[in-house]
């Protein structure tokens, strides 16, 4: 009878054990990944591994996943972290919410982070069932280097009437070459429901079209996609699609040609405002449908022209003011202290640069001090040497620097507000794969360092 108990015992705690493993239900799914929120402290199950929220320290997050711990920052266009058999990135977190005012946008996010897990084994979005939303007939190539990038810190910004500090609620495809003409056409993203399409009331844009679509496999999951020309329309209110289908073509006016794309979550049909929308982190999804892979792809270069800060009609979005990620071989390296994970940038005419200063983004809730007194931009580069100059100035302020290429000193420029001047040529070697550009502060808290151009080129 004792031994009838024990067994009986041991059954029922590796009942109990079994029970509490089993995988947590989500705030909500889409396709394979599910999304969590969670306080710091909490935790969730999935196929079986425990995952914890540590600790929230601006826009970088500490999770433990089983026996593992991992900082990562809220995925706005960085890839998923690849741990135990799981795929695991932070959608949002508290602080990257908090830095504007348009709270709506980021409504999915009810405690310090929301976290999404799927299997690592599977795609986040099937290929067989889920299509990129831009055809790649006519060669459209999507460099993730847009500065209309998913959450991005905006700044304030005057939109649908209203004043806000904002943060970007989607991606925008840059389109510039389709000015005028029906060229790179928008595709439904999986089989869905037309829900509505709406043209834009403003007589310098009556042309321009929005158009919802439902999911049909992911209930409450909504497509957006404004920016659409009135006259390629190929969709009508209540039309079922198909994967692939056509949809229309960008509209653009006398700067940009782009389409704006959205993924919305929400129990009932979202109208046509898109500072209501509840805006679902997709980086990750889109990244691993158009590149077939969530792993880092290393992009490197041999010669280039990076320009930084100039106005949308002379570069399209790409104003080179973005954190470093592998996949795109450039960018600064900003760490945990900026919660933007960006650097400031200022245009005129045709001009443009980057604005680097002790304190980043004064009197706002984005402000925060750089702990150094310097600032890095590196790019991807394959070894040997290099030529290489920079444009330093601001299109505004009297700026001072100090610029090393590869520790090499290239100068101690000062100009004046609007004056731009050239480094002279410096000769370089490169043995690590990348080619660092480091920018000294002026010791003058309030003089700050400008860069607006790098040329280079590799000579052997």
């Amino acid at each position: 009878m004792k031994k009838i108990l024990i067994i009986l015992i041991q059954l029922l705690i590796a009942l109990f054990a079994a029970k509490a493993q089993e995988n947590s239900d989500p705030d909500f799914q889409w396709a394979s990944a599910s999304y969590y929120n969670l306080n710091e402290g909490e935790s969730f199950f999935y196929d079986n591994t425990e995952i914890k929220l540590i600790q929230v320290k601006n826009h970088y997050n500490l999770i433990k996943i089983g026996n593992d711990s991992v900082w990562t920052k809220v995925s706005r266009r960085s890839l998923p972290e690849l741990l135990g058999g799981l795929r695991i990135f932070v959608a949002d977190n508290k602080n990257v919410k908090a830095l504007t005012e348009d709270s709506e946008t980021h409504s999915l996010l009810k405690k310090d982070a929301l976290i999404c897990v799927s299997l690592n084994g599977q795609p986040l979005l099937d290929p067989n069932l889920f299509v990129f939303p831009v055809s790649f007939n006519d060669g459209f190539v999507w460099d993730t280097e847009s500065d209309k990038y998913l959450f991005s810190y905006l700044g304030l910004q005057e939109c649908f009437g209203n004043t806000l500090y904002r943060s970007h609620p989607g991606i925008d495809f840059e389109l510039n070459d389709a000015k005028g003409i029906e060229k790179h056409w928008l595709l439904a993203l999986e089989n869905s429901t037309v829900v509505w399409i709406d043209e834009n009331k403003n007589e310098d844009e009556k042309h321009q079209v929005s158009v919802l679509l439902e999911s049909s496999s992911s209930p409450g999951i909504y497509y957006y996609y404004s920016n659409l020309y009135d006259r390629t329309l190929e969709v009508r209110k209540g039309q079922n699609l198909q994967a692939g289908e056509l949809i229309g073509t960008p509209w653009g006016d006398n700067k940009r040609c782009f389409v704006h794309f959205a993924v919305i979550k929400s129990d009932s049909i979202p109208a046509n405002n898109p500072e209501s929308f509840a805006v679902v982190n997709f980086f990750p999804q889109f990244y691993d449908l158009y590149f077939q892979s969530t792993f880092q792809i290393s992009k490197t270069f041999v010669k280039g022209t990076i320009f930084f800060g100039r106005d949308s009609d002379k570069n399209g979005m790409e104003k080179n003011n973005l954190a470093f990620e592998e996949y795109s071989g450039k960018g600064w390296l900003i760490g945990r202290w900026n919660s933007t994970d960006k650097v400031p940038s200022v245009s005129k005419g045709d001009l443009g640069n980057a604005r680097l200063t002790k304190v980043l983004f004064a009197g706002t809730k984005a402000q925060c001090r750089n702990p150094g007194n310097n600032y890095i931009f590196e790019i991807n580069v394959r070894n040997g040497s290099y030529r290489i100059r920079a444009k330093l100035g601001d299109v505004a302020m009297p700026t001072w620097q100090n610029i090393l290429f590869e520790n090499v000193n290239a100068g101690t420029p000062e100009t004046g507000a609007g004056e731009f001047k050239w480094t002279s040529e410096r000769i370089v070697k490169v043995i690590d794969g990348k080619l660092t550009i480091k920018i000294n502060l002026n010791e003058n808290e309030s003089i700050p360092a400008g860069i607006s151009e790098i040329v280079f080129q590799r000579i052997n």
